[in-house]
C-alpha cells in the first residue's frame, strides 16, 4: 500500500491514513478480506508515530470497513460494501445540495458553477 502524505495539510495524518484507506476500499483497490500493512510496519512506510497509525485503523474499524484478528493482522471488512457506499453517496449529494443552495442565494452565475463541476470531473478523466 503507497500513498503520500500531507504534512502541511490542516488535516490530520490519521484522517489523511483513514481517507486514503477509505478512498481505496471505495474504489475497489483493496477487496474484502486483503490484509491491509501491520500498524508499525504502515507508520515506518509513512514516517509518522505508531500512534498516528493506530488511530487511523481504529477509525476504519469503528466505521466497520476493517477488522483485527490478534497475531494474525489486520483486513478488509467490506464484503457488502454497496450499502456503505449508497450512504455516503447520499450524505455527500445532501451536503452538495445545502452549498449548492448557499452559491444560489449568494449570487453567483449558474454557468461559472457548471464550469466548476465539468472542469472538476475532466481533471479526473471523467466524461
Amino acid at each position: 500500500m503507497y500513498f503520500i502524505l500531507n504534512y502541511n495539510s490542516g488535516q490530520p495524518m490519521y484522517e489523511q491514513i483513514k481517507e486514503h484507506i477509505k478512498q481505496d476500499i471505495f474504489n475497489g483497490k483493496l477487496k474484502h478480506d486483503d490484509t491491509l500493512p501491520s500498524v508499525r510496519q504502515l507508520a515506518k512506510d509513512l514516517n509518522v508515530s505508531m500512534i498516528t497509525t493506530k488511530r487511523g485503523y481504529m477509525e476504519l474499524e469503528y466505521e466497520g470497513l476493517i477488522y483485527t484478528i490478534a497475531g494474525k493482522g489486520t483486513f478488509v471488512n467490506a464484503a457488502d460494501i454497496s450499502k456503505i457506499i449508497i450512504d455516503r453517496n447520499e450524505k455527500l449529494l445532501f451536503e452538495f445540495k445545502e452549498k449548492a443552495e448557499e452559491i444560489r442565494k449568494a449570487g453567483i452565475d449558474r454557468e461559472k458553477v457548471k464550469g466548476i463541476i465539468e472542469k472538476i470531473y475532466l481533471e479526473d478523466g471523467d466524461e
